[in-house]
């Protein structure tokens, strides 16, 4: 063990034989001994005479029956070289961990069963703004207020009852940067010897970038990047919790559909930033209207909802609309300039009207447009007729689009004359429908159809090339000439193939331009205006002309009369039919315009003789109405005598 023999060793002190460290820790033992009787467990490195070191631990035991301060002392001493060196091990891996636990960004901690603290990490201490001196040793009691020390303690014993990971979301202030973060904190118990808990560790991680991110990916999920509103997906979600949430309580749920009205039209001549802004500030008014419980959500385009949960009374959901329709009241400011929308609401009930969160947003959308079919700039409670005009509608598109091969459509004419003498001069094409069970279909059920389906593309070509056909055949032996007006609609005449499907009818039936008028709408002045402009020229260098139907009910805006080549202004049947003065003032007041721009009038809807004399005496051009002749299919309308007279 001491690397000597015996004859080395006799006679020698402790200080002769080992070096003075080791042999200062041989003393202790045996004072220790000499003292108490016994010293256990000192251990003692004692290099060997080939360079090894080795460790003995030893055992000191006073002689027995020696008195105090007595000369012998028996030594147990074993060899712990193995054990030192695997101590050595652990040790080393320990401070490697320590070192790694001190780098990490985690806050790492431990502790035992009472709470007190065993270890941290520096980012430990830098959260909490204390050395590890001041935390190791101490609970949670003494290092944080009382509130804040029962939380954490009652995290901790969970985490222990639970026997495995208990994770926790907490917002705190860190020490050092002052900045509120969120920490994601992980405890775990800590299992000894014989499976028995003999701790805490806890892990906590600073989350508030990856919290950001949740949040940010949430609101792109079910919040509308424009407006900022809750989007389709979390609207449905709200409804149909609030419908769970009212079953007991005997109120009912509303929802509200609103649209803007005529926001294209803003859209396509202001520009779609103008549009947008226009769609956050009607956002805002909507928020303003309604209650705080309330969800405004916009689903699509200019399309928004509104959930009303907790409605006792039906009235509380009219004067909603009413206060939101009134915020349209004032003028938006797009682009410096001040422009005046309304829009339309349409109003469903849960439970009375359905308990299907789909068929309830359906029924509200089918009670807005009909807000809009009754004049726009008001709102319309649900109705079960509304689902039977629905159904109506959707058997009317789908007859409609078997029309055609059916055989079922026919071009009317109406004759159109000069008041002077009653010759006819000229016809207006008009589209009639005869079903094979409905009969007679009214033009005003089926027309709006074919423009919102877009089969009205199908259809206007084939009117387009009856109508020229038509016109061919009555100019053929005619020295007068017979001019057949076919109405165009605003979706006809801004598909980029409609001088091309001109070119082809004409060609195709032999007609010749001159013998075709295209009606249009004022409407279709405002809309596309520079495209507008273009296509009607080439219209007019092509030989048609062009006639603004139902002049004096849209826009009216004379420098369109100027600016865009017309021919013809047909006047508003209401007009004509009207004994209001003021009516009678502005036929004239047309008359004299028309006659300044060098175009011709046509009045529509003339019914009686007094009509006729009235625009005669006031020097109008031409008439049709039934007066002189209801609208006849071809075949009767060709046997018509040349001058009518009622």
């Amino acid at each position: 063990m001491l690397a000597a023999t015996k004859q080395q060793l006799l006679g020698k002190t402790v200080n002769d034989v080992l070096p003075p460290e080791d042999a200062a820790a041989a003393l202790r033992a045996v004072r220790e001994a000499d003292e108490k009787g016994v010293s256990d467990c000192h251990i003692i490195r004692i290099v060997q005479q080939d360079g090894e070191p080795r460790w003995f631990e030893h055992h000191v035991a006073k002689k027995a029956g020696s008195e105090t301060s007595a000369p012998t002392f028996l030594v147990l001493s074993r060899d712990v070289t193995e054990r030192k060196l695997g101590e050595h091990i652990l040790d080393e891996a320990r401070t490697r961990l320590l070192t790694v636990l001190q780098t990490i960004p985690d806050m790492v901690w431990m502790k035992d069963m009472e709470g007190a603290y065993l270890l941290c990490n520096h980012a430990f201490e830098r959260l909490i703004g204390r050395p590890a001196s001041e935390i190791v040793g101490k609970t949670d009691f003494d290092l944080f207020d009382a509130d804040v020390a029962r939380l954490l303690r009652e995290r901790e014993l969970a985490a222990i009852r639970a026997g495995g990971v208990v994770i926790n979301e907490k917002w705190v202030t860190h020490h050092d940067s002052g900045q509120r973060i969120l920490l994601e904190t992980r405890k775990v118990p800590i299992i000894g010897a014989g499976g028995k808990t003999t701790g805490v560790l806890g892990v906590a991680r600073d989350i508030t970038e990856l919290n950001a991110s949740r949040e940010k990916i949430h609101r792109m999920a079910f919040y509308d990047s424009l407006t900022d509103l809750p989007n389709r997906e979390l609207f449905y979600e709200r409804l149909r919790q609030a419908m769970a949430g009212v079953e007991a309580h005997h109120q009912v749920v509303g929802v509200m559909m609103m649209d803007i009205d005529h926001f294209k039209a803003v859209n396509d001549t202001m520009g779609h930033p103008v549009g947008d802004e226009l769609l956050c500030q009607a956002a805002r008014r909507f928020q303003a209207s309604v209650r705080s419980a309330d969800t405004v959500a916009r689903l699509s385009g200019d399309e928004f909802a509104i959930l009303l949960p907790d409605i006792r009374k039906t009235n509380e959901l009219a004067d909603i609309a009413t206060r939101m329709l009134k915020t349209f009241d004032e003028p938006f400011v797009l682009d410096g300039r001040e422009v005046f929308v309304s829009c339309s609401i349409g109003i469903a009930l849960y439970p009375d009207h359905s308990t299907d969160a789909n068929d309830l947003v359906k029924y509200a959308d089918s009670a807005m447009y009909l807000a809009k079919r009754l004049g726009r700039g008001g709102f319309q409670f649900y109705s079960r007729q509304l689902t039977a005009d629905a159904q109506h509608r959707l058997m009317l598109e789908s007859e409609l689009r078997r029309a055609i091969e059916r055989c079922e459509l026919e071009v009317y004419y109406q004759p159109k004359v000069l008041v002077e003498n009653g010759m006819i001069v000229g016809s207006e094409a008009l589209l009639r429908w005869h079903h094979g069970k409905m009969g007679m279909v009214p033009p005003v059920q089926f027309i709006p159809i074919a423009e919102d389906t877009g089969l009205i593309a199908d259809l206007g070509r084939w009117v387009f090339r009856e109508a020229c056909r038509t016109a061919a055949e009555l100019n053929a032996d005619s020295p007068a000439s017979h001019k057949v007006a076919i109405n165009v609609s605003s979706r006809q005449f801004q598909r980029s193939d409609l001088l091309e499907m001109v070119t082809e009818s004409l060609n195709e039936t032999g007609c010749r331009p001159e013998w075709i008028e295209i009606e249009i709408t004022e409407s279709l002045l405002l809309d596309q205006q520079y495209e507008t402009l273009a296509t009607l020229c080439a219209l007019r260098t092509k030989g048609i002309s062009i006639a603004i139907d139902d002049f004096g009910t849209g826009y009216s805006a004379l420098n369109y009369l100027a600016r865009f080549p017309i021919d013809t202004l047909k006047i508003d049947r209401s007009f004509i039919s009207s004994d209001d003065k003021r009516s009678a003032e502005l036929v004239k007041a047309i008359l004299s315009i028309a006659r300044c721009l060098g175009q011709g009038v046509v009045a529509e809807g003339v019914e009686t003789a007094e009509q006729a004399a009235f625009l005669r005496a006031n020097g109008c051009d031409a008439a049709q109405g039934f007066f002189y002749s209801k609208p006849l299919p071809k075949a009767e309308f060709v046997k018509l005598p040349q001058f009518l007279s009622a």
